[in-house]
């Protein structure tokens, strides 16, 4: 998923996990926060936080869903599931 500020230049980019075994994980995603198309952050927060993030930002600050990144599962160790758990 992908939200963006009402001007643009604030970008929240959500993609789902998947291990070198390409086995996804539903709960977990990577979050992409992007101000004028720097990277200013990078985490993994749940799917419950996801769903938190973009509802606040769409409903209390103009944010627009403007895209789906289902389709662009990003790789990670084991080791940072690990230290999330």
């Amino acid at each position: 998923m992908k939200i963006s500020s009402k001007e643009g230049t604030v970008v929240l980019d959500y993609y789902p996990l998947k291990s070198w075994q390409s086995k996804i994980f539903p709960e977990k995603y990577l979050r992409v926060l992007s101000f004028k198309g720097d990277i200013q952050n990078k985490r993994i927060v749940t799917e419950e936080k996801l769903d938190e993030e973009v509802r606040d930002r769409v409903d209390n600050y103009n944010y627009s869903i403007t895209g789906n990144n289902d389709n662009l599962p990003q790789f990670f160790t084991s080791e940072v599931l690990l230290w999330l758990n």
